[in-house]
């Protein structure tokens, strides 16, 4: 006579079972999650996460106008998006070792322009080298690395890499400003920029893959039924669920990247010191690292649209604490609400677009994707600098930001991921993917 299972061990035993399922994949893959969480804490940490430290200083020591900083930082921003589908090519073409290197020469030039500059303009030329140097050497190889090589549980993968750019900025937004107080913002820009370049390349040489990413020998969800075809944008643009996600990418970085550039002077302006501002910067963007760990958890359990969605309502009412930026308790607040948000955004969002836009030619597509990014992303640092130039005051751009927050929350509710195909959404319980 077999001895009778137990009811609670059998239950233990298929938790277990779960959890080591979910991390096994993480576990193989160390190497390129180490490496892309190397250049996500140095170059997009520090070298982009930061930008508001600077945006502050350069105006109150140089008397640069913030409008003027801002329209910088914009075409740095929207040259950024122009090279993403060329950055998205030759990531399917070579993989990520070449537009990383490529990425290095566009930053050495980037911040040898901002070491020697005296005028306001010579601020927008190093943001035109520094928007395609950011593209090809971290933003767009990583995303689409982690996507294309984690078919399973991509959106936690993302979510462990992308920490790396909010912990740095945690650590890194107030050093900044410390180093800045010490030796000067040319001084700083100095080490920030030696340390931008040396990352990527280290990475290239010990961590990252060599080639082509290969795709999945394994049946995926996400792939296409038929066979390989060429790209035809034809038929990608009558995908289901193409437009509200174009539209839940592009609304909310009106509003984000509105208030991550005006954050510090925002809040000097509120009355708080700029080592508490530029804590409080560094805090948003350091516990988004939380949104971006959890977010992804929560994805794989209760699907991508539904966390997609919490976290826009996180936004709305994040933003809406500005409003009283002058209390310390709000924004603490808001930098908890908005981190989460912003962090869950980060890791949920390529689930969405390569459950829509399927695996074949990922980089290709979801580098023309962000072409779609361009006007508002290259808006959302003028628009505040004009409204502070204007009236004096930040007050009406914190009315824009919860606009936009809204807009972006009500959208979400038109995204529907298909439910065969190439775009099936996450199952609630990943064990069973």
């Amino acid at each position: 006579m077999e001895p009778r299972q137990n009811p609670r061990s059998a239950g233990l035993g298929r938790e277990l079972s779960r959890q080591a399922n979910t991390w096994a994949p993480l576990r193989d893959a160390w190497p390129l999650l180490l490496g892309c969480f190397a250049i996500e804490f140095i170059v997009i940490g520090g070298g982009i996460d930061t930008v508001s430290v600077f945006l502050n200083e350069l105006s109150s020591s140089e008397g640069w106008s913030r409008q003027g900083l801002s329209t910088g930082i914009a075409v740095g921003a929207v040259t950024a998006r122009l090279v993403t589908p060329g950055v998205g090519w030759m990531v399917d073409r070579y993989g990520v070792r070449v537009p990383i290197l490529v990425g290095t020469l566009f930053l050495a030039a980037g911040f040898g322009v901002l070491l020697s500059m005296s005028d306001p303009w010579h601020f927008v030329v190093a943001n035109l080298l520094l928007g395609p140097g950011f593209a090809f050497s971290a933003m767009l190889p990583i995303t689409v690395a982690v996507t294309v090589l984690m078919p399973s549980r991509t959106a936690l993968a993302l979510g462990i890499v992308t920490m790396g750019s909010s912990l740095g900025a945690l650590i890194l937004a107030p050093v900044t400003q410390g180093m800045i107080d010490s030796l000067g913002w040319r001084h700083t820009y100095l080490a920030l920029g030696g340390a931008a370049l040396v990352t990527p390349i280290v990475c290239v040489l010990f961590a990252l893959p060599r080639g082509q990413l290969r795709k999945p020998t394994t049946s995926d969800a996400t792939d296409e039924a038929t066979p390989r075809q060429p790209l035809q944008l034809g038929r990608v643009l009558r995908r289901p669920g193409l437009l509200p996600m174009v539209g839940v990418l592009m609304i909310p970085g009106l509003g984000s990247f509105g208030i991550q550039v005006h954050l510090v002077p925002y809040l000097s302006d509120q009355g708080h010191g700029v080592t508490f501002a530029a804590g409080a910067l560094g805090a948003v963007i350091g516990i988004s690292a939380i949104g971006k760990l959890g977010g992804g958890l929560l994805a794989d359990r209760l699907g991508v649209v539904v966390t997609m969605r919490l976290a826009l309502l996180l936004a709305v009412m994040g933003s809406a604490l500005l409003l009283i930026g002058s209390s310390s308790t709000a924004v603490w607040l808001f930098v908890a609400l908005h981190g989460l948000s912003f962090g869950t955004q980060v890791a949920v969002m390529p689930v969405v677009a390569m459950a829509i836009l399927g695996r074949e030619n990922f980089g290709t597509l979801y580098g023309l994707l962000q072409l779609a990014t361009i006007a508002t992303i290259g808006a959302a640092p003028i628009i505040p600098g004009v409204i502070y130039e204007a009236t004096g005051s930040y007050r009406y751009a914190v009315f824009f930001w919860i606009a936009v927050m809204v807009s972006s929350f009500l959208i979400a509710f038109f995204l529907h991921l298909p439910t065969s195909g190439s775009g099936s959404e996450p199952r609630p319980r990943p064990e069973s993917e």
